[in-house]
């Protein structure tokens, strides 16, 4: 019979290794120039893994293109941070959920197979609801926030958060 401490730190071994595999996978890098980050994946290249609850950093001259599980893109520009917070997707009814949280920097997203309502856009300022097909957002420190433009259809601002110029 095996020792019982060592069983115990077998299993706990296995066990912290676990979270970064088990992470749901929701996508790919389709292209990264020439270096982004991710808190699940690493250093992203070509055909990296997404993971939910992903958080993408790019550096000063940094750009990825994300695809999505339902054909959503999301392009990601230089000095930039976004989180993959929720994917929720069911391809035999083309509907689910998906929730981006993008603090700073360029965005350029395009809806995918799912109804554009099902897709929301956190900035620290307001809360984007998608109602079109392509969304371009720009979040410059220290307090702006806008939207350069959408095509195909319109955003939705849900929530605004109060800021203070100083």
């Amino acid at each position: 019979m095996r020792n019982p401490s060592t069983v115990l730190a077998i299993v706990l071994v296995a066990c912290t290794t676990l979270p970064a595999y088990a992470q749901q996978k929701i996508g790919k890098a389709t292209s990264v120039k020439p270096q982004a980050q991710g808190s699940v994946a690493g250093e992203l290249a070509p055909d990296s893994d997404l993971h939910a609850a992903e958080t993408i950093n790019t550096g000063a001259t940094g750009q990825a293109n994300l695809q999505f599980l339902d054909s959503t893109t999301l392009s990601v520009g230089p000095m930039s941070t976004v989180r993959l917070d929720k994917f929720v997707y069911d391809p035999n009814k083309a509907r689910g959920t998906v929730v981006v949280n993008v603090t700073r920097g360029a965005y350029r997203f395009v809806t995918g197979v799912q109804d554009s309502r099902s897709y929301t856009i956190k900035t620290p300022y307001a809360t984007l609801g998608v109602r079109g097909t392509i969304l371009e957002v720009v979040i410059q420190e220290p307090v702006r926030a806008r939207t350069r433009g959408t095509r195909y259809g319109a955003a939705d601002i849900q929530a605004v958060r109060a800021f203070t110029r100083f």
